[in-house]
């Protein structure tokens, strides 16, 4: 029997061995099939250095991006523009978007109606913003580079978790108060997404007010 196993055992990982991986997505593939999309010149003319300084940069990687534009491919031609053209904005303002366009797909995916679509993605494109200023303005982070080509920082990756823990707050609505919600996320982060160095001082700086300050941006205009 311990012999059948192994054989078992065996058989499995050469089975496991022989299964071809997907091979992983260029920025120039993702950039040539943007050109191919059935979406306006202007939008594609304006889109395309922003979205190739990003994916040069990791502000936007290929991995989460060609699906993306894949799954918006999809969508009427206008309903396409509307995602996308937020997306750039936000991108072009030098914010990491894979969330972001993670978060659509995972949206489009559960078969939610578009007005739903387009509520969330303002709401968390709203955070973004929202969690930058609020960041600055309490000395957490500094300013930083203001467009898709100037080189990522770790604050970056700061600003994405404080915008999507705030906005899985205000969406999902936890019995738990919103700083205590933000301060517990910051706390598993710490040391594993982030450098202990970056959340440290931000877990002493949080208070109920920073962060329902930045909770009251979600609704705002968008981008």
């Amino acid at each position: 029997m311990r012999g059948l196993a192994v054989a078992v055992a065996l058989l499995t990982v050469g089975t496991m061995a022989q299964v071809p991986l997907a091979p992983v997505p260029t920025a120039e593939e993702v950039l040539q099939f943007l050109q191919g999309m059935p979406i306006s010149a202007a939008l594609k003319a304006a889109l395309a250095p922003v979205l190739g300084a990003g994916l040069a940069t990791g502000r936007a990687t290929p991995a989460v991006s060609l699906p993306f534009l894949r799954g918006l491919a999809t969508l009427p031609p206008p309903q396409a523009e509307e995602a996308l053209s937020i997306v750039y904005r936000t991108l072009e303002r030098g914010f990491m978007v894979d969330a972001l366009m993670n978060d659509v797909l995972k949206v489009l995916k559960m078969g939610q109606p578009w007005e739903a679509v387009m509520t969330n993605l303002r709401i968390r494109a709203n955070l973004l913003v929202a969690s930058q200023q609020v960041l600055v303005q309490h000395g957490i982070v500094g300013v930083g580079p203001q467009g898709p080509g100037g080189p990522l920082l770790p604050q970056d990756r700061l600003v994405v978790e404080m915008a999507w823990a705030v906005g899985d707050f205000v969406l999902s609505q936890p019995r738990e108060p919103l700083e205590a919600f933000v301060r517990s996320r910051f706390q598993k982060l710490r040391g594993s997404v982030l450098d202990p160095s970056l959340v440290d001082p931000l877990l002493a700086a949080l208070t109920p007010e920073l962060v329902e300050q930045i909770a009251r941006q979600a609704y705002g205009p968008s981008l």
